[in-house]
């Protein structure tokens, strides 16, 4: 790419990722085939795959566009796996974990749970300190993996207040509460991500939301269904930052989640000054999506990201870092503590990743502080992405803004994770 010529182009980024998890799971506990339109085909979501699959669920993906999964239901899923041990490697996927780990208390299946290194160290007992409240008997390596279910949870009912803000222990508690046959009463006071709420409607669940309670009766059965997965919105804030940063340009992202509980960086960059245009938004399975513009800012300001928005945009804060850092002013972001529990600690890699191309950036405990805006160069040695795909993408998108504008191309691995397309999509519209 020519310092003028800037990125254009139409893209179609990859599927949503956390939407795809929670479908297949939903789906292997479902009567019936349900047919998921536009899945993400990952490293994550394969694990994901695999994992209903070995309890004795049909996936058949043969074109990446559709996924068709065929279940008896929760019901015959549970004697059929009765007294059996199962053992599962869920690599890299937090989201497969904590989520499985829910649904397998839930129906009392005994099972052993890995992962990688990566994994491994990431928190359980977030979720099991949970489960165990309701009978469950669960044994950890001081908190984290390995994990070793012994007994499902006994509870008449499930009724938590969320004490962190996260999308994960709520959707493990929703599917704990399914597997067993008791009813869930959750207070979710962060709005973490909805998509499991939403999701559960169109599998024949009854759902009621009012403020920030969510109550789903007893005795609910899950059947068969249909729906569209649409673009991820944290694969999509790549594009949003890059087309608002490199000189000259104008993407086009389709069918993106603007779901409000994940658009927070929507919300950041439009304030920022960004030139952000949304249109021909539809919705499908209770998830609103739509086209996205973006051309290049004339200018952005410092802003601040606090405690309130946090949820709808923790894994979008490398990239927003990225923004800031080209932002008039000094911008602050509090209240971030999660991401140091990623799979790197992320408050740690995008400082290390920006500050080496010549930005100023200072990691704080809870988030960063960061002024702009500057000229950014491609550092001489090539920084570690610590195989974090956000971290990854970070960097290939850091050194599109930099002052040579040019990225190698040098495929890693990590993209895969949640992206598998990115370097194609790069090229797309750097015209390379």
């Amino acid at each position: 790419m020519t310092e003028n010529q800037g990125l254009v182009g139409e893209i179609q980024v990859a599927s949503d990722k956390s939407m795809t998890h929670r479908a297949i799971i939903l789906a292997a506990m479902a009567r019936g085939k349900t047919i998921i339109n536009n899945p993400l085909i990952a490293a994550d979501t394969k694990q994901t795959i695999r994992a209903v699959q070995q309890l004795g669920i049909s996936v058949t993906h043969e074109q990446s566009s559709v996924m068709i999964i065929v279940s008896p239901g929760i019901v015959a899923i549970k004697k059929m796996v009765s007294g059996n041990s199962l053992t599962f490697d869920f690599g890299n996927s937090g989201t497969t974990t904590r989520l499985m780990i829910g649904l397998l208390a839930g129906i009392g299946q005994s099972a052993v749970i890995t992962g990688d290194d990566s994994l491994s160290k990431r928190p359980m007992d977030r979720v099991v300190t949970l489960l165990e409240k309701y009978g469950a008997k669960i044994e950890t390596h001081e908190g984290k993996l390995p994990l070793t279910i012994k007994q499902g949870i006994t509870g008449k009912e499930i009724r938590e207040d969320l004490q962190i803000p996260s999308a994960q222990v709520k959707t493990s508690l929703m599917l704990a509460g399914l597997g067993a046959n008791i009813p869930v009463i959750i207070y979710d006071k962060f709005g973490t991500r909805n998509h499991t709420e939403n999701m559960l409607p169109t599998f024949g669940v009854n759902v009621n939301q009012q403020a920030s309670m969510i109550y789903i009766p007893e005795n609910q059965s899950l059947h068969g269904t249909k729906l569209t997965i649409p673009g991820d919105a944290s694969s999509a804030a790549f594009w949003l930052v890059a087309g608002t940063l490199v000189s000259n340009s104008q993407i086009t992202l389709r069918n993106i989640s603007i779901n409000p509980t994940r658009s927070g960086a929507l919300q950041v960059l439009q304030r920022m000054g960004a030139d952000i245009l949304i249109s021909n938004q539809t919705n499908d399975a209770g998830e609103a999506f739509a086209d996205i513009v973006i051309k290049t800012a004339k200018q952005l300001n410092a802003t601040d990201i606090n405690e309130r928005e946090m949820p709808a945009l923790i894994d979008e804060v490398p990239i927003i870092a990225l923004a800031m850092r080209q932002a008039n002013g000094i911008s602050h972001v509090t209240h971030a503590e999660e991401l140091r529990v990623k799979e790197s600690n992320r408050i740690m890699s995008v400082t290390e990743t920006l500050n080496s191309f010549g930005a100023k950036i200072r990691a704080n405990q809870d988030g960063f502080t960061i002024s702009g805006p500057a000229s950014l160069k491609v550092p001489v040695k090539k920084v570690s992405d610590h195989d974090d795909h956000r971290i990854a993408m970070l960097q290939e998108i850091t050194a599109l803004v930099t002052s040579d504008g040019t990225t190698d191309f040098k495929k890693r691995d990590s993209v895969k994770i949640s992206y598998p397309q990115f370097y194609e999509d790069l090229k797309e519209l750097t015209h390379a």
